[in-house]
């Protein structure tokens, strides 16, 4: 086993759980053995400057996996930066504008969804573009206009940040709730894309989020900054599902039958859930910077990605392991689950392994963003699997 030091990228701020009832199904399948190896590899940005700021957290892969779309957030002019991940090295850059016929809104984007024809959507969560690879606009939904035919949004709502679309192209699912920052989510808002309708799914398993949320007001009455739950969707056949970062399980909405069921899985390494014990708003940014350095020494477990070379779904984990001085030091956990969402195996990763917030899986290897002296590198990550 290679042992790599890496350099710790941006900590986002956030924490999560969930609440509804339990299923019963058996989360345990048939383990696996895990072997692997971990190397670095650097990527050739030429003459130019690959966008690092936000540490590849908007950016997406092709469908063959040969390509990661990287859009310049906060750049003015912008631009996707086109990375050749056989070859390792930037290949060029599709201009991208505020103004003119192929404007986006502004230079601020959430999501990048690269498609089988190899056109794409951008997402800000307020607006959905579909462009080219040369950057010419093909359309643009705006949700807040509801376009679609179907269900309305409900007076006072708006969608939120949580968003992914489906394998097959056809449905984006997102999130709805509250305009205020501390709103919570209400539920569930579906988007078929091919037939323009739109249909809202109230749900309540959203409602325990509020215990993890801690909201900084400035002068005791503007909102200004928030810790907050963190949802992630992922849409496989006719189910959805919603993970969060605090407790370890998933939820499945079963798109046919609208029933929701979950399974909920135990660790040898890190924490069940977070606390969610902190006060709901803070007056004073000094309060609010300790309830979040408390909150990041909890357990935060990651997103569900699928490696289709192994046939398993990854999510990594982490949770404070000692104090060095005033930095945290994690263990950081790599979990597979099978095409059921069993879980098969866990595999505490080496304490000098840092996770970033962006990662992936191609050709078997699971790669993880790594900054070196600003310019990109990937640590991949080489698992062998066989069955007991």
């Amino acid at each position: 086993m290679n042992k790599i030091k890496l350099l710790t990228p941006i900590i986002l701020a956030v924490l999560a759980s969930c609440g509804t009832k339990d299923g019963a199904e058996n989360t345990q399948g048939t383990a696996i053995e895990l072997s692997y190896e971990l190397d670095t590899v650097m990527v050739d940005a030429g003459d130019k400057f690959i966008y690092l700021n936000s540490s590849l957290i908007n950016s997406g892969l092709s469908q063959d996996g040969k390509y990661l779309y990287n859009f310049k957030t906060g750049v003015n002019p912008t631009g996707i930066e086109v990375i050749d991940l056989d070859n390792l090295k930037l290949e060029r850059v599709i201009p991208m504008t505020v103004d003119g016929p192929n404007a986006i809104r502004s230079p601020y984007m959430s999501n990048i969804y690269m498609l089988a024809d190899g056109t794409f959507y951008l997402s800000d969560n307020y607006e959905v573009y579909h462009f080219d690879q040369e950057g010419n606009k093909l359309s643009t939904m705006v949700y807040a206009k509801q376009e679609f035919e179907g269900e309305r949004l409900p007076e006072g709502k708006r969608i939120q940040l949580n968003e992914t679309l489906s394998k097959d192209e056809k449905t984006i699912a997102t999130l709805y709730g509250g305009e205020k920052m501390e709103d919570s989510a209400d539920g569930l808002a579906l988007f078929d894309l091919e037939n323009k309708r739109v249909k809202y799914k109230e749900l309540g398993l959203f409602k325990e989020l509020d215990k993890y949320q801690t909201i900084f007001y400035y002068e005791k009455v503007h909102p200004m900054n928030m810790l907050m739950a963190d949802i992630s969707l992922l849409m496989k056949n006719d189910s959805l599902l919603f993970s969060n970062s605090a407790q370890n399980k998933i939820y499945f909405y079963n798109l046919a039958t609208d029933s929701i069921s979950s399974k909920t899985y135990s660790s040898k390494f890190t924490s069940q859930e977070a606390k969610g014990n902190y006060p709901p708003r803070s007056d004073s940014e000094e309060e609010f910077q300790a309830i979040f350095n408390e909150k990041s020494k909890e357990v935060s477990y990651g997103s569900l990605f699928f490696d289709e070379h192994n046939d398993v779904y990854w999510r990594f984990a982490k949770e404070m392991d000692y104090m060095k001085g005033d930095t945290i030091q994690y263990k950081t956990v790599l979990t597979a689950f099978d095409p059921e969402f069993n879980q098969v195996h866990e595999e505490l990763l080496p304490s000098d392994f840092v996770l970033p917030y962006k990662y992936f899986a191609r050709k078997g290897m699971i790669y993880t963003f790594l900054n070196i002296e600003d310019e990109l590198a990937f640590v991949r990550l080489k698992p062998t699997i066989s069955y007991e």
